[in-house]
């Protein structure tokens, strides 16, 4: 179903860019934040029903990673609707990282060097639950 909205957040523009281009392709609405603090201000106005979180997030200002952004957002109390998140993040992760990951509120985890195929119907499996959650 397209006209979803994906907040994605990616401090790196060559990365960011094509895979938000790729899923507007698909129909989807998609909002782009570089840190944890635009993150959070377009999370309130958007009303993402899918959040796409990198747990690298070097370049920031606000020195907050991946897993902050996660936590802050499941905890936010403006969320009043049902939203998910999943992790797109580099293949220097470890399993380690992708534990404290699901458990800090990440419904989905994938590395950066998946076929998109993969990503694609991954994401279709959460926006499924997340619609149901939502009524929609």
């Amino acid at each position: 179903m397209s006209g979803e909205r994906i907040l994605l957040v990616e401090d790196d523009g060559s990365q960011a860019k094509p895979f938000s281009q790729m899923l507007e392709y698909r129909g989807y609405t998609v909002r782009w934040a570089q840190d944890i603090v635009s993150a959070t201000r377009i999370a309130r106005e958007f009303d993402p029903h899918l959040v796409i979180v990198d747990l690298l997030l070097v370049s920031t200002e606000a020195e907050a990673d991946g897993f902050d952004v996660i936590t802050t957002l499941r905890s936010a109390s403006f969320a009043t609707q049902a939203f998910g998140i999943m992790v797109w993040t580099s293949h220097f992760v470890n399993a380690k990282d992708e534990i404290r990951a699901l458990r800090s509120g990440a419904d989905e985890y994938l590395r950066k060097d998946a076929e998109f195929g993969l990503i694609e119907a991954r994401l279709e499996a959460l926006l499924r639950r997340i619609r149901q959650l939502r009524g929609s």
